[in-house]
């Protein structure tokens, strides 16, 4: 009940709200200016993902340190995710200030099951130019790398609420920097420095992580897989990371491509990190000789009316194991269905895991998704 009373406080208070661009948090905050001369505005937000596990083969006690990518739920609930929070635009200005808590993706990631509410995001921007020309916006404070688009699309916005294992071990977290947005047109620039060890409290590596990408795009939204499109919609991107710290250097590489026509959507993407153990680290480094990890997916979705049924393959070679227990390819299928305007979602699928060499695994999941989002 009490969800039901926040959920409809938070929804009342945003229609109350003078309107303003909407600016979301959880995904690509794109340059957008209020109204000359308005008044600063704040307009609520709110995710909730649940998930429910109705089949799972793993039933071990203990979750096993190689499966990347299988959180090790067996049959029940949880809460995937939790947040909680504003953003806002005062003319040229946008902000955004959201708490929340998530699960682990895979016990390698995380081994908390039940870690402490944090700041999810805490960012100030200003953007420069004429929308009709060049724009650019410059952002600071904890906020997304600008670097693949599964990790720069929303989590509300994933057919399957979760993203793929070389996304989550490959690509970046929300990091605390300063990053610069260019646009012209279709073409856009985006270039960050950031700590480089997700954390917004301060930086106690030797060095910066940089990241750029340069994407060109044109049609509709290229940051959404769900609803039809009047024209052709493309979204093409490469990405570039750079991260020295105490005990490894790592370069990482990338490319993704979007397309839609008319419900359909199919988003191709894929990575590489090159890993450099450093010879005077203070801390024992995760490689002991330069190591190559590569991963992507291919999705393919297609909107009928009110539902999204997709269909997702993916891989990733962690390269750091010598029995090769690192390689998989998984494969999601499934459909979410859109209510309410999707501010209410609710789907199911199946994960077929299958390990790509050494000892096989058995950790399928069928599982039910809910969101809630304002």
């Amino acid at each position: 009940m009490s969800f039901v009373v926040l959920t409809a406080l938070l929804h009342s208070a945003a229609l109350a709200a003078e309107p303003a661009p909407r600016i979301d948090p959880e995904g690509d905050p794109s340059l957008r200016v209020a109204e000359e001369g308005g008044a600063p505005t704040i307009t609520p937000h709110l995710l909730v993902q649940t998930w429910a596990t109705l089949y799972d083969m793993d039933t071990a006690d203990q979750a096993d340190p190689a499966g990347y990518g299988d959180p090790e739920d067996d049959i029940g609930f949880k809460v995937r995710r939790a947040r909680l929070g504003f953003t806002g635009a005062w003319g040229r200005y946008d902000y955004a200030m959201v708490f929340g808590v998530s699960s682990g993706a895979d016990p390698l990631l995380s081994a908390d099951q039940n870690p402490r509410i944090d700041i999810i995001d805490a960012w100030a921007g200003y953007t420069f130019g004429d929308p009709a020309k060049v724009t650019t916006r410059v952002s600071a404070g904890s906020q997304r790398v600008p670097y693949g688009r599964e990790n720069l699309l929303s989590t509300g916005a994933l057919v399957f609420q979760e993203r793929t294992v070389a996304s989550n071990h490959l690509g970046p977290f929300r990091d605390a920097g300063v990053l610069a947005d260019v646009r012209k047109g279709g073409v856009r620039l985006r270039i960050g420095a950031f700590n480089g060890n997700d954390s917004y409290l301060g930086d106690d590596d030797p060095g910066l992580l940089l990241a750029a990408r340069a994407e060109y795009s044109q049609g509709g939204d290229v940051y959404a897989t769900w609803g039809e499109v009047d024209t052709l919609t493309l979204g093409v991107a490469g990405d570039f990371m750079y991260n020295p710290q105490f005990a490894t250097t790592t370069m990482t590489y990338g490319g993704d491509v979007i397309l839609r026509v008319k419900g359909l959507a199919v988003l191709l993407e894929g990575h590489a990190a090159q890993i450099t153990p450093n010879s005077e680290g203070v801390t024992d480094p995760s490689v002991f000789a330069p190591t190559t990890q590569w991963g992507g997916y291919a999705q393919v979705g297609y909107t009928i009316g009110a539902w999204e049924p997709a269909a997702r393959v993916e891989l990733f070679d962690d390269a750091t194991a010598v029995s090769d227990n690192g390689d998989l390819m998984h494969v999601t299928a499934g459909a979410t269905a859109h209510l309410l305007d999707d501010h209410l979602r609710l789907g199911g699928g199946y994960v077929l895991r299958m390990e790509r060499g050494g000892a096989s695994l058995p950790n399928d999941t069928l599982r039910l998704w809910g969101q809630v989002k304002f």
